[in-house]
């Protein structure tokens, strides 16, 4: 089953980025970040290769897997993401779809799920949050890992607030922050990325910070046990301290609980 419903924030903000999203995030080492993340999981029970990438994107989040060996299949919601991970060349076309990371289709059972670049922190209530968990937990194998990072306060007060502007000149974009006031737990943020060209195009993001507490309640409610809440700074390293103050992300792994 897939839904996408016309109206959703991130099925906008997505149709609208894809054309420029490679150039956007070239910058990012998804192949070193995704190793750590691999080597993370095999720390908490990770054994088999059968994985899912969901909210894939273009495809950056599951080319590195892809290149260890893994078994892939992947989904997002934007249509247009999937149209361009599809043609990438590094996954069969028939293994990527459109889907909803609250209402995945039945793909089998996975060894390992993952969820990345804050894909979760547009899911923008609980309920929302809670099925999401929900359908990752119903494709994991009985020890399967399940690895996702949400974006932390630091975040969202240096990079959503009305003082953030962020230009790349490579991709012809401007991030804004657009959220005013103070920023606390659980707010709702929000900033757009303004795409030039001949004529300028606005992909609007709408996203929740979703406190720890928040997310090991979701978590619980889908049958899963949290193994591990890790800090991520600037380039993908990994700190053992996670800390909503000092850290970019914060970075999840758990499995079905005993």
């Amino acid at each position: 089953m897939t839904t996408t419903a016309p109206s959703s924030p991130a099925l906008l903000a997505y149709e609208q980025l894809a054309p420029v999203y490679d150039r956007f995030t070239d910058s990012y080492d998804h192949d070193g970040w995704v190793a750590r993340l691999e080597t993370l999981a095999r720390s908490h029970g990770l054994t088999g290769r059968r994985a899912l990438d969901v909210a894939c994107g273009t495809g950056k989040s599951f080319a590195p897997l892809l290149a260890r060996g893994y078994d892939v299949w992947a989904c997002d919601l934007s249509p247009a993401m999937v149209d361009r991970a599809r043609t990438s060349g590094a996954l069969d076309p028939g293994r990527v779809t459109v889907a909803d990371m609250r209402a995945l289709p039945e793909l089998g059972a996975f060894d390992l799920v993952t969820c990345l670049d804050d894909a979760v922190n547009y899911l923008l209530d609980a309920d929302e949050l809670a099925a999401a968990f929900a359908s990752a937990a119903r494709l994991l194998s009985a020890d399967g890992v399940y690895v996702f990072d949400t974006n932390t306060l630091t975040t969202y007060r240096e990079g959503f607030s009305t003082r953030a502007t962020f230009e790349r000149p490579l991709a012809d974009a401007i991030w804004r922050g657009e959220t005013t006031g103070p920023i606390v737990p659980g707010a709702l943020c929000t900033a757009s990325i303004e795409i030039g060209g001949s004529s300028a195009v606005l992909s609007r993001h709408v996203q929740r910070h979703h406190p720890e507490a928040t997310i090991r309640t979701a978590l619980a409610s889908a049958g899963l046990a949290c193994r591990a809440v890790l800090g991520q700074s600037t380039g993908g390293v990994l700190h053992e301290d996670a800390d909503e103050d000092t850290h970019t992300k914060l970075v999840y792994v758990a499995g079905r609980a005993v």
